[in-house]
């Protein structure tokens, strides 16, 4: 066993803790959407517990785009970067795309939450083109995840002091969490296509309705379960 397999199966076995004490069950739609091999994943971004399930659906070993602010956080920081997690600077996009296209390349999977940042249950924040232009240029599929956790089972607490600010998200305490998982999908331009702006908008866009659909399919999944209790 590698070193960053070692401290990322560390860093799961914190998370299964967590889940395991607080999150009552989880709901998986779409498992029969994963593909085997390298896959960029992505999903929306409304609550900080919500990335923990995936290493517990899938058992490969993940790779997350992380803000690099969060690499500064006592002992969690280090622990990101011991488990080869990708630390994404504002401005140097770039180097966090040619790092994830490695882990691809390497046979590895990318997580990515377009969103840049939680967006606490409410409106969708404008996503980044990252992984619309990582999929065009490692040409691994896209497989979008929503999620959904019922606002009643979620608490906004202090997760962090970064750089003299205290940064908060919603965490899941009780209830179930719901993921729904689409079908993996290979953006494409045709061959007289240029990848500028305009493109990999257009895919970005058309990723983020296919994320946005998910979302709303697994709010269905918990009004469903709420009626027939």
């Amino acid at each position: 066993m590698s070193n960053v397999d070692f401290w990322y199966k560390f860093i799961r076995s914190i998370v299964r803790g967590y889940i395991t004490v607080f999150i009552d069950s989880v709901h998986v739609e779409g498992l029969q959407w994963i593909p085997a091999g390298p896959k960029i994943i992505i999903a929306n971004h409304a609550n900080v517990t919500d990335g923990f399930m995936l290493p517990f659906i899938l058992q490969e070993q993940l790779h997350y785009f992380i803000q690099e602010e969060t690499f500064t956080v006592p002992i969690l920081g280090k622990l990101f970067a011991l488990a080869d997690q990708i630390p994404v600077v504002i401005g140097q996009g770039r180097e966090a795309i040619d790092a994830a296209r490695e882990r691809l390349a390497q046979g590895n999977s990318v997580v990515i939450f377009p969103e840049g940042k939680l967006n606490h249950a409410r409106s969708f924040h404008r996503a980044g083109a990252g992984a619309a232009l990582l999929a065009l240029e490692s040409a691994v599929p896209v497989v979008p995840v929503g999620f959904y956790v019922p606002d009643e089972h979620t608490r906004k607490i202090v997760t962090s002091k970064i750089h003299h600010r205290e940064t908060s998200g919603q965490w899941q305490f009780g209830g179930t969490c719901f993921i729904n998982i689409g079908e993996p999908w290979l953006p494409q331009l045709s061959p007289q296509a240029e990848v500028n702006y305009r493109a990999v908008r257009k895919i970005t866009e058309d990723l983020m309705e296919r994320v946005m659909e998910l979302v709303e399919n697994a709010k269905s999944y918990a009004l469903l379960e709420a009626g027939n209790e």
